[in-house]
């Protein structure tokens, strides 16, 4: 019932051309597209792109991010049987307050997309049995390395950065996993960190990158949150560094990632 409901309100809510306001209480998670993570304008981060992943998992069971993975359901179809409508991906607003969730000036990109910079999306990394699907115009399916699509001219033809992906599973048992990044082929903004999604289970403690081993890239990635506290705009690559969330990453983190410790992999 709740998914007819959210059916629902998509159609009536967040569809191009409709109210930017309506946008701020859409039901589904999304990726927020922005740049100057820390809020500050005059420091380092300020032209280089980020993705705040704080919605995700929001919708992955009964009770808020009851999950750290999105459960696939079981749909009519028989080609890649098991499907979620999330998350998707929007873009921080400067000048509509009224799209709460999305407006905050001080990360909001600069100037008009598809003109003053062009983001595109692509997929760096992506498990076997997994695709990801968007079926509003213009329609695209990703089911390889290296695809991408791009969203500034999405929201130019749709006048909205808000948008929604299908993603489609051959099986509702085994860990699948889609790892993004988001890079300005204009130049003007530096491409952000990968960000991964993961379906139907949860990596193992200490799979950072999401590839189904533990190894040096995960220990890299580990060692850059060891002992931090503040996970504020960034819930991908600290969510799995604290593996047993307790809201810091320490020792007990450490252990949990050397008793699943592979070893030395071949760069993926």
């Amino acid at each position: 019932m709740r998914r007819r409901i959210v059916f629902s309100i998509l159609l009536t809510g967040c569809i191009a051309g409709s109210d930017p306001g309506l946008l701020a209480e859409c039901p589904l998670d999304h990726f927020i597209i922005g740049c100057n993570r820390d809020g500050l304008w005059g420091t380092a981060d300020d032209n280089d792109l980020f993705v705040d992943s704080t919605q995700k998992y929001r919708d992955s069971g009964e009770e808020p991010y009851s999950h750290w993975f999105y459960p696939l359901q079981q749909s009519i179809f028989t080609k890649y049987p098991f499907r979620i409508g999330e998350p998707g991906f929007d873009v921080f607003q400067a000048t509509n307050p009224n799209a709460t969730y999305t407006y905050d000036p001080n990360r909001a990109l600069i100037g008009d997309p598809d003109r003053d910079f062009r983001l595109v999306i692509e997929c760096i990394r992506l498990s076997s049995g997994l695709r990801a699907v968007h079926k509003d115009y213009p329609q695209f399916t990703i089911d390889q390395v290296g695809q991408s699509f791009c969203h500034s001219e999405i929201q130019v033809v749709r006048q909205d950065g808000h948008m929604h992906m299908s993603y489609q599973a051959d099986t509702a048992s085994a860990l699948r996993w889609i790892t993004w990044q988001i890079r300005d082929e204009a130049g003007v903004y530096g491409p952000s960190d990968p960000f991964t999604i993961v379906f139907n289970a949860e990596p193992v403690p200490g799979d950072l990158i999401v590839d189904g081993v533990v190894d040096l890239l995960d220990w890299i990635r580990f060692s850059g949150h060891w002992l931090r506290t503040d996970a504020s705009l960034e819930n991908d690559f600290h969510e799995r560094a604290d593996a047993n969330r307790d809201g810091i990453v320490n020792l007990i983190d450490f252990a949990m990632l050397a008793s699943h410790w592979t070893g030395l992999q071949e760069p993926h």
